[in-house]
C-alpha cells in the first residue's frame, strides 16, 4: 500500500468534504438547494458545467481511446465542447426562461408543464434506472483508479469516493456542489497540463507519438482517422448527449439570468476545447511505451498506470487527485441529476403534494442518500458490469432528446406525439443494438442515431396529424 497516497488522498477527501459543509450555511431552502437560489453567475455556473464535462469520460475513457486509435479521439472531447456551444446558443437559454417563469426545478417539471405527467413519468422511469447505474461506474471507476495508484482495496475506494460525494452534495445541493466544483475544476486545469510536460519530458515528446504511431499506420496522426460517417456520429450522439443532459441542463437552472446561461456555457466549451488535447496527446505518447497492451481489461487502464509507471511521485499524486477530482464531479453530476428527480418527479408529485419547503429540503437529501446507497451497494458486489454501462448514457439522450427539443421548438407537439417519439425512439434504439450485438460507444453509435432519428419522424407525422385532425373538426 503506498501510504503517501493514501493520505493525500484522504486529505483531499476531507477538504472537499468541509468545503461541501462550509458552503451549506447559504442554503436555507428547497430552492437554494435545487437551484441554488439562483445565484450561479458566469464564473461560476462555467465551473461546475466544466467540472462536470472534464469526467471520467474525457479523462480515462479519452487517454485510453487515443490509445487505442490515436488523433480520433479528439472528437470525443471536441464533440462535447460543440454540444456545450450549441446549449449556450439554443436550448440553455430558452430553457432557462421557461424553468424561471414556471418555477420548474427539474426536467420532469418541464416534461409535465409542456405535455403531460405521463411524459414525465416514464422519461422519468428511464432516468433513474440509468442514473443509478451510470452513477455506480463512476464509483467502480474511483475505486480502480485508487486502487491502481495505492493498493488500497477497491471497495475502500468505493466507499470513500461516495461518501464524499454525499456529504459535499447532501449539505447543500447544487450550491454547495457548484462551490466544490470550482476547486475541483482548478486542480484538474493545473494538474493535467504539468502531468502532460512531465510525460513529454520523460517519453520524448512528439518523438514519442510519431514512434507510437510506427507501431500503427499513419492515420493513428489523423484526427479524420474515424472517418466521415465517425465525426457524424461523434457529434450527433456524443455532442447531443451534452446538449440534453438533465444533469447540466438542471444547473443551467440555478443562473442568475440569461446571460449567465449563455456566459457560463460558452466559458465551459472554451475551457473544454482547450483542454481536450490533453487527454488525446498522453494516450498517443503511451502507445510508444506499451507498444502492445498490457493484460488489462481494455484501455481503461492506460491513465491510472501512466501515474504510476511514468510519472515521477510528487506529479503522478497531483495527476491521481485530479482524476479522482474528474470521477468525483462526474459523480455529483449524476447524483444531483437523480435526487432531484426523485424527489419533485415521484416524492413531491405523487406521494406528497403538499409537502411544505422544509420537507422538500429534506425529501432532496433522503433522495440523494437512498440513490446513492443503491449505487454504492451494486458497486460493491457487481463492479465487473462497468464496462457495459456506457448503454445508459446513451438511452438518456435516446429517450430525452426528441420531446424536448420538440417541446421547446414545435409548439403543436402535443403529449401523444411525445410519449409516441420516445417508444419509437427506445424500440428502434433497442433493436439496433441486439442486431450488432454490441453496447453503444465509440465504435457503435449508429444505434443511437438510428433511435434518435426514428423518434423525429414518428413525431412529426403525429404532430401533423394531430394538426390535420384538429383543423378538421375547425380547432
Amino acid at each position: 500500500v503506498n501510504t503517501t497516497a493514501v493520505i493525500v488522498l484522504v486529505l483531499y477527501g476531507i477538504v472537499l468534504a468541509s468545503i461541501g459543509v462550509w458552503a451549506s450555511r447559504r442554503v436555507r431552502d428547497a430552492t437554494d438547494f435545487y437551484v441554488a437560489g439562483h445565484r450561479l453567475g458566469p464564473g461560476l455556473l462555467a465551473a461546475t458545467i466544466l467540472a462536470a464535462n472534464i469526467g471520467s469520460g474525457t479523462t480515462v475513457g479519452v487517454t485510453g481511446l487515443a490509445y487505442d486509435i490515436g488523433a480520433g479521439a479528439i472528437w470525443w472531447t471536441g464533440s462535447a465542447a460543440l454540444g456545450t456551444v450549441v446549449l449556450a446558443l439554443t436550448i440553455g437559454p430558452r430553457m432557462w426562461r421557461v424553468a424561471r417563469k414556471f418555477e420548474c426545478h427539474t426536467v420532469g417539471d418541464y416534461l409535465e408543464l409542456r405535455f403531460s405527467v405521463s411524459v414525465r413519468s416514464i422519461v422519468a422511469g428511464f432516468l433513474w434506472v440509468g442514473s443509478v447505474l451510470i452513477l455506480m461506474s463512476q464509483l467502480v471507476a474511483i475505486g480502480y483508479v485508487v486502487e491502481a495508484f495505492s493498493g488500497v482495496p477497491l471497495r475502500y475506494g468505493i466507499l470513500g469516493g461516495s461518501t464524499v460525494v454525499f456529504v459535499y452534495y447532501a449539505s447543500g445541493g447544487l450550491w454547495s456542489s457548484a462551490v466544490v466544483n470550482v476547486v475541483q475544476v482548478c486542480l484538474k486545469l493545473i494538474a493535467f497540463p504539468i502531468a502532460l510536460l512531465a510525460a513529454s519530458r520523460i517519453l520524448g515528446g512528439f518523438s514519442a507519438v510519431q514512434s507510437g504511431a510506427a507501431t500503427m499506420g499513419p492515420e493513428y496522426l489523423s484526427p479524420l482517422s474515424v472517418g466521415a460517417l465517425g465525426i457524424v456520429g461523434y457529434i450527433t450522439v456524443l455532442g447531443t448527449s451534452f446538449v440534453i443532459s438533465p444533469g447540466l441542463l438542471q444547473k443551467t437552472f440555478g443562473a442568475r439570468d440569461e446571460t449567465a446561461v449563455r456566459q457560463g456555457l460558452l466559458l465551459s466549451a472554451i475551457g473544454l476545447g482547450c483542454f481536450s488535447v490533453i487527454p488525446v496527446a498522453l494516450g498517443m505518447m503511451a502507445r510508444s511505451y506499451w507498444v502492445e497492451p498490457l493484460s488489462f481489461d481494455g484501455s481503461g487502464w492506460v491513465l491510472p498506470q501512466m501515474l504510476v509507471e511514468i510519472l515521477p511521485p510528487f506529479i503522478g499524486l497531483l495527476a491521481l487527485a485530479a482524476v479522482v477530482s474528474a470521477e468525483l464531479s462526474s459523480a455529483d453530476a449524476v447524483l444531483f441529476m437523480l435526487s432531484t428527480s426523485m424527489a419533485r418527479d415521484f416524492y413531491q408529485r405523487f406521494w406528497n403534494r403538499n409537502v411544505d419547503d422544509a420537507g422538500l429540503l429534506r425529501a432532496g437529501r433522503i433522495a440523494a442518500f437512498v440513490g446513492l446507497a443503491a449505487s454504492t451497494t451494486m458497486a460493491l458486489f457487481i463492479p465487473s458490469i462497468l464496462g457495459g454501462l456506457s448503454v445508459f448514457y446513451t438511452i438518456l439522450v435516446v429517450v430525452l432528446a426528441v420531446p424536448l427539443v420538440a417541446g421547446l421548438y414545435s409548439p403543436k407537439t402535443d403529449s401523444r406525439a411525445a410519449l409516441a417519439a420516445v417508444m419509437a425512439s427506445v424500440t428502434v434504439w433497442s433493436l439496433t443494438l441486439w442486431v450488432t450485438g454490441e453496447f453503444p460507444g465509440p465504435g457503435n453509435l449508429w444505434p443511437s442515431l438510428l433511435g434518435i432519428t426514428a423518434g423525429a419522424v414518428v413525431c412529426a407525422f403525429a404532430t401533423i396529424r394531430s394538426s390535420l385532425r384538429n383543423r378538421s373538426f375547425g380547432v
